[in-house]
């Protein structure tokens, strides 16, 4: 029975991980759109934009392709990535709480905000690393 749960946990692990390779490219993706953007917008309006929500979709989107790499092989390597995209989402969550309490108009403040996508995200990114210590607790990540 024990060899099952732990075959199962594995091979869950592994497929969240190939669902997360390609989110990470999607997200990849996203990143060199939203960069493109911010360039074309300053180069019209002659104003610096801020790429911050850029910065940390190209980290989050690098950081989840590894993250999922790490999954598929099941890997114990797959902490690194998975705490550095949970620190690094906090780092992002406290940043933007910032800027929102220091927005002056309306269009800052709604720039502000969180998206619940990437509060999802976190929510999920905990889960699978609650996931991977289990794996690595019982022999599924080696």
């Amino acid at each position: 029975m024990q060899n099952f749960f732990v075959i199962g946990l594995q091979s869950c692990l592994r497929l969240f991980g190939a669902f997360w390779i390609f989110g990470g490219f999607l997200t990849l993706q996203a990143a060199r759109e939203s960069l493109f953007l911010d360039r074309a917008i300053e180069a019209i309006a002659l104003k610096k934009q801020d790429r911050l929500l850029s910065y940390f979709l190209f980290l989050g989107s690098i950081l989840t392709l590894a993250t999922g790499a790490a999954l598929v092989l099941a890997s114990r390597w797959v902490f690194f990535p998975l705490t550095l995209s949970i620190v690094s989402q906090m780092v992002y969550f406290s940043l933007q709480k910032r800027r929102f309490a220091q927005a002056q108009t309306d269009e800052e403040k709604e720039d502000a905000q969180v998206q619940p996508t990437t509060i999802n995200a976190f929510k999920t990114s905990c889960l699978v690393a609650i996931a991977c210590g289990i794996g690595w607790a019982v022999g599924a990540i080696k």
